[in-house]
């Protein structure tokens, strides 16, 4: 039996939507799997089955992305059979065809992605692929590789497939696909389809949330983590669901505006999507982030604009100051202290 709540990638809303028992219909339940980051293809497929079987039918209307079904089941089923078509694809041994990998490794707070030469490091099976990810993961001392993305093309510019298919290390250290697509094809229409999921957030929350790179078809499930504060979320507007249940929107709207620090230590306002991944921040800010702690205080009213402007301002000349390119007796000549030297040569490293 599945646990609906559970296919929720965010904790927060699945704990959310299990307090207040929120029911969801047999479409929204299929989107929930595909767009699930844990269950692997196996689960995913098996799960599907059981909507088919157990779960009412009903009819999958014209969107933006998605094409009209009479019968969600229809669609479920050109899903199952999209993914066991495009496994077999991959592994199919066949001349005049390339693989290459690449991994992603936990860095600090972010994902980072390990580069490989996609024209040098290429290989000819399936089987040498696997091969040389167990000659990495046994490399792998300190376990820091956490997923892995396989690539199958044809050796030619008219290639008529590009299969890429995603895979997570389960708690042995074992490959687990979790995703496939084909570059090469259009969009899926259960990809499409955006979802009106009750969340607990509110305005001036301070949250996380992931960063993924899209192409045709889905996400790549590796991503870079980072705070944000949310402002506004596109599931609190009223009409939302009116318009949502006309066809409107798609899966890229599954998102609202917040605040962040981009990499050049800017405070920008930016949509923030697939607010199915948010989680509440717990951990502790530090350098230039504790901006996002004052935008969070300010939005919830807990503090007023002057103590906002005085907190950005001293933060901020932290991080944007350029003393660095002058010598400590330059700046002892402006009249900084020793100890003012010593403070602004810490910040620095």
């Amino acid at each position: 039996m599945i646990d609906i709540y559970e296919l929720i990638n965010s904790k927060a809303i699945s704990e959310y939507c299990r307090k207040i028992e929120h029911k969801f219909n047999t479409e929204e339940l299929a989107v929930l799997i595909y767009r699930n980051k844990i269950m692997n293809i196996d689960e995913k497929i098996s799960a599907y089955e059981e909507l088919i079987k157990d779960y009412p039918d009903m009819e999958v209307i014209e969107r933006i992305n998605c094409k009209h079904y009479d019968s969600v089941k229809v669609m479920i089923k050109e899903e199952i059979k999209r993914i066991k078509e495009l496994k077999e694809k991959l592994e199919e041994e066949e001349q005049d065809v390339i693989y290459t990998y690449n991994y992603w490794c936990n860095c600090v707070d972010n994902i980072i992605t390990t580069g490989k030469d996609e024209y040098r490091d290429v290989y000819k099976t399936f089987k040498k692929v696997q091969k040389e990810i167990d000659n990495e993961l046994k490399e792998d001392k300190e376990q820091e590789i956490i997923s892995f993305l396989i690539r199958k093309r044809e050796f030619s510019k008219d290639s008529k497939y590009n299969i890429v298919a995603e895979y997570k290390l389960n708690k042995d250290r074992k490959l687990e696909m979790v995703n496939i697509y084909d570059f090469n094809n259009e969009w899926l229409d259960i990809h499409g389809i955006c979802l009106n999921i009750p969340t607990p957030f509110k305005r001036g929350d301070l949250l996380i949330a992931t960063s993924q790179t899209p192409f045709a078809g889905g996400h790549i499930l590796n991503y870079k983590k980072f705070p944000f504060v949310l402002d506004n979320l596109i599931t609190w507007n009223d009409k939302f669901q009116d318009r949502l249940s006309r066809g409107n929107f798609d899966t890229s709207d599954m998102q609202g505006p917040g605040y962040i620090i981009n990499d050049n230590n800017e405070l920008l306002y930016d949509n923030v999507f697939d607010y199915d991944n948010w989680e509440y921040f717990d951990g502790n800010l530090k350098g230039i982030d504790r901006l996002l702690k004052a935008v969070s205080s300010l939005l919830k009213d807990e503090i007023d604009i002057t103590l906002f402007i005085s907190a950005y301002e001293k933060i901020i000349q932290e991080h944007h100051s350029s003393f660095y390119w002058f010598t400590d007796e330059g700046l002892k000549l402006c009249g900084f202290s020793e100890k003012e030297i010593l403070e602004i040569r810490e910040n620095e490293i």
